[in-house]
């Protein structure tokens, strides 16, 4: 692969149902935020496609660039119009606009309830991109993002129309979340509008049903996952690839895992407006007062001879709260202190409220999410805890290694690709990793953490590493740079 950032210019559509801040309902909208800027700052050209949701257009300038745009849904004709925008970092937004699909008060459902068009929405929507990139925008690149726009890379290689247009465009699939499909029933094939040929166990068929990330798996051609580890992890095993793990395996070289980014310009100890003094690696001296401010935030006694770990995460058993709790009276008999800003499962919040009666020294929830709090936990902890069962790329363990703090992690996922165990004879490693997932495993973690700390020199060595750390969203654009020019080699396009 080539060295420098870009070749030439690379026309990259990014195709997603999600930006942040605007339209937001997870990870996704984070990456879509901060991978375009990346990628412009690497010389490529993105662009974005996405619904014009009320959230997008109440907030951003948009004018109406074309009217009397239809696409065939089954049986059904939908119009559209299509407006035109930018980003506030100036990178150009193709806005679908049917206010039917896309004026509603929440982005997938609401009161905890799907809305039920989803699939025809989000049919609709993949064509409608399709459409865009092929008569507009004419990119080098299609990037789509998750269910939500598998039906772009689908129409691209299964719709003859789009087949034509496309000659010498790539397409690439980047799955952010496996769990969550797009699966459909066997009778609305026909809203693809692509050939019956195309449901088969080879490409849409799972099952007797219609699986839409199954057909962007198979159609692209490429595609890739949140992190190395993760792309392993779902390709080799059933827990983790969700049945997905054969259609994945048989991608080969042509299914990659490339890390995401963190967002340094909204965390970074150097910058950050939340955080009771600002540090740099070049004089790390106001941590200490942000680990007081932490401490009298909570009402936890200051103690500056054990260690203050955090945990900012969704309170569920995937995020390794059932391990915490399974473990509790032994994590809580190492030598450290431990604030959790975490809220979801009720029985696990019941659970720690009790035990944070139990411990009263020792541990401390706040289940009102917060951002402000997040950043001063991950500025005021000397450690970050992340016991996850399974983690496809993580994102807080980054910014704590920004922030000189220790990530405390089990390996899986991107956390395995992103911290590595302290070795206090070589001084090498950012954290204290635990394999297994088990109890005794995370206790012996976190002691060797809590041990570490009473070193003042061996401490010093694991924030200097964690400080040197570059897990920003330029690396992740280079990287993607990279594989798409790979890809175009491949089909001699370059």
């Amino acid at each position: 692969m080539a060295n420098s950032p870009v070749d030439f210019i690379v026309k990259i559509a990014l195709v997603a149902a999600e930006i942040s801040p605007w339209a937001k309902v997870g990870g996704l909208a984070d990456v879509i935020g901060a991978l375009p800027n990346a990628l412009r700052r690497a010389g490529a050209e993105p662009v974005l496609i996405l619904p014009a949701y009320r959230g997008i257009t109440s907030n951003l300038t948009a004018r109406r660039m074309v009217e009397g745009l239809e696409v065939r849904l089954g049986d059904s004709v939908e119009r559209y119009s299509v407006l035109h925008a930018y980003t506030p970092g100036g990178i150009p937004m193709y806005l679908v606009s049917h206010p039917g699909f896309f004026d509603r008060a929440e982005i997938y459902g609401e009161r905890g309830k799907d809305y039920p068009d989803n699939f025809r929405r989000y049919i609709f929507f993949g064509r409608a991109a399709a459409q865009m990139a092929a008569d507009v925008i004419v990119p080098d690149v299609v990037h789509a993002h998750d269910w939500h726009a598998a039906v772009t890379p689908i129409a691209m290689r299964a719709d003859g129309y789009f087949r034509a247009r496309f000659g010498r465009t790539i397409s690439v699939f980047t799955i952010h979340n496996l769990a969550f499909q797009g699966l459909m029933d066997a009778g609305d094939f026909a809203l693809l509008g692509v050939d019956r040929s195309y449901f088969t166990m080879e490409c849409l068929e799972f099952f007797g049903r219609v699986n839409l990330m199954k057909g962007a798996i198979v159609l692209s051609d490429g595609v890739s996952t949140v992190s190395p580890t993760y792309a392993r992890e779902v390709s080799t095993t059933a827990e983790l690839g969700f049945g997905l793990e054969g259609v994945l395996a048989h991608k080969g070289s042509h299914f990659v895992g490339i890390l995401n980014g963190a967002d340094y310009s909204e965390w970074n100890p150097a910058s950050d407006p939340f955080i009771a003094e600002r540090y740099t690696p070049e004089r790390p001296e106001g941590k200490r007062a942000c680990t007081k401010d932490l401490r009298e935030a909570v009402s936890l006694p200051h103690r500056e001879d054990v260690p203050l770990v955090g945990m900012v995460s969704r309170m569920t058993s995937q995020k390794g709260f059932d391990l915490l709790q399974e473990s509790l009276d032994d994590v809580m008999q190492v030598d450290m202190q431990l604030v959790m800003l975490a809220s979801g499962d009720p029985k696990l919040e019941e659970f720690f409220r009790e035990a944070e009666r139990r411990y009263p020294g020792k541990l401390r929830l706040v289940a009102d999410f917060d951002n402000r709090m997040a950043h001063r936990i991950q500025a005021g902890c000397n450690a970050f805890l992340m016991p996850s069962r399974f983690e496809p790329c993580g994102l807080t363990q980054m910014y704590a290694a920004k922030y000189g703090t220790a990530p405390v992690v089990r390996a899986t996922g991107g956390l395995r690709d992103t911290v590595w165990e302290f070795d206090p004879a070589t001084g090498k490693g950012n954290g204290f990793v635990f394999e297994n997932y088990r109890g005794e495993e995370l206790v012996a973690a976190l002691g060797r953490m809590a041990s570490t700390f009473k070193s003042p020199t061996n401490w010093r060595r694991v924030m200097q590493n964690c400080f040197a750390c570059d897990f920003s969203w330029d690396r992740a654009a280079q990287n993607y740079l990279q594989w798409f020019h790979s890809l175009r080699r491949e089909r001699n396009l370059e």
